[in-house]
């Protein structure tokens, strides 16, 4: 493998501009469905106050049902929610299926398949993973790397080292997009070429593509 281009899911593929109904808007109107006495500003703050345990671990890399029951359970006793976990989970699935797609960016991801590998990296919480599969047809990519399946979210450098060694690159062989500028800054640490852009802006996307397949 020469070079590879590797996308993010939340905000590059997923919809997150303000315009649109988005990951904060599924995420209240799933606490607020159990407690309707909760506002938006309040149902979301419970999501962002739980998504750690008691050792300070993130949701995100969990796959195991205990630690999915107990991710239920501190959102339930914060929120005070009349809810038991298949009907929470079910839920929090079907309202993160409504969120929309950049279709314009999942159309160019399908023109490069055959012309570079491709990878999907993402810190997507395990609810969130139907939602993925409506957006993108996952056979496209050559590998994908989801933090519940690999342990490893983005603000740990060790999520980037766990790639390069599972895709057995050189890290400047790398060109990863992605919206956060945190998830950027430990990209560029470990030396890849990176463009930080939300999927609205398709043309710098293209561009950076574009840019890094013509390098020797």
């Amino acid at each position: 493998m020469n070079k590879i281009v590797i996308f993010d899911w939340g905000g590059v593929i997923l919809k997150e501009y303000p315009e649109h109904y988005c990951d904060q808007d599924a995420i209240k109107e799933t606490i607020k469905k159990f407690n309707t006495d909760l506002t938006d500003d309040e149902a979301y703050d419970i999501y962002l106050e739980t998504l750690k345990d008691e050792h300070g671990k993130i949701i995100s890399i969990y796959d195991d049902y205990e630690n999915k029951y107990k991710w239920y359970e501190r959102i339930k006793n914060k929120g005070k929610l009349d809810v038991e976990y298949d009907e929470f989970i079910s839920t929090f699935i079907n309202n993160y299926k409504k969120i929309d797609k950049y279709e314009e960016v999942v159309d160019y991801i399908y023109s490069l398949k055959g012309k570079t590998p491709l990878a999907l990296f993402s810190d997507l919480i395990f609810v969130c993973f139907g939602a993925l599969e409506k957006h993108i047809n996952l056979n496209t990519f050559d590998k994908v790397f989801l933090s519940y399946k690999e342990g490893y979210v983005k603000s740990d450098i060790n999520a980037f080292i766990n790639v390069e060694n599972k895709l057995n690159i050189k890290p400047e062989n790398i060109l990863f997009i992605d919206n956060n500028k945190n998830n950027i800054e430990n990209a560029k640490k470990r030396g890849w070429n990176t463009c930080n852009s939300y999927g609205y802006d398709l043309d710098k996307i293209k561009t950076s593509v574009e840019s890094f397949l013509k390098e020797q």
